[in-house]
């Protein structure tokens, strides 16, 4: 799994904002975490619950998301990706998610040090 140096976090976890990616790093289970990631489609942004990283699929490599977001919930979810795709609008005066984060810099989870 990927992050993005410029991660979007709901408000309500910015102080947990290290134990949380340590714990999607480990698999630890956390019921209550939502991810925001690149859809690998045409789609914009896809939103999983944090459980289903923990399949075989997603650990493989070549499927592992590009997170760009995590939230508290599945409402809170929702605001970030609103939130996010502000941003790119602002930025990109469209709606390229993908072109926006290819030139972020994203940290995989070997070199995350936290």
């Amino acid at each position: 799994m990927r992050f993005c140096r410029k991660l979007y976090m709901s408000p309500s976890l910015d102080e947990k904002r290290r134990k949380i990616m340590w714990k999607l790093r480990t698999g630890r289970p956390q019921p209550f975490i939502y991810i925001i990631a690149l859809a690998k489609n045409d789609d914009l942004l896809e939103i999983y619950h944090s459980g289903m990283l923990k399949q075989k699929y997603y650990k493989k490599k070549k499927n592992a998301p590009y997170i760009v977001g995590i939230a508290g919930g599945y409402g809170e979810a929702v605001e970030l990706v609103i939130s996010i795709l502000e941003d790119v609008l602002h930025s990109t005066e469209g709606y390229d998610v993908k072109s926006y984060f290819k030139y972020q810099t994203c940290r995989s989870e070997s070199s995350q040090q936290s």
